[in-house]
């Protein structure tokens, strides 16, 4: 259920080729990806939950996105 949800979900996403840069719009676009993504260990959850943490700068949880994007065979 939950991966036809986030099929449906990345069908109106927009498709961003690339890293995604540093601004604050491409973080907003990198966080609509990064939830549409599945997790690297758990089925249920999304990358999105991966990365997002209180403690964790914006920063790195873009660095994060970055790396699971732009090879997607490399493990967090």
């Amino acid at each position: 259920m939950f991966n036809l949800i986030r099929k449906a979900k990345n069908w109106f996403t927009p498709k961003h080729n690339g890293p995604y840069g540093w601004s604050p719009e491409e973080f907003t676009k990198a966080r609509r990806w990064a939830k549409n993504q599945p997790h690297p260990e758990h089925p249920r959850w999304s990358l999105w939950d991966y990365v997002d943490s209180n403690w964790i700068d914006s920063e790195y949880k873009l660095n994060e996105i970055n790396k699971v994007k732009t090879n997607k065979k490399k493990a967090i």
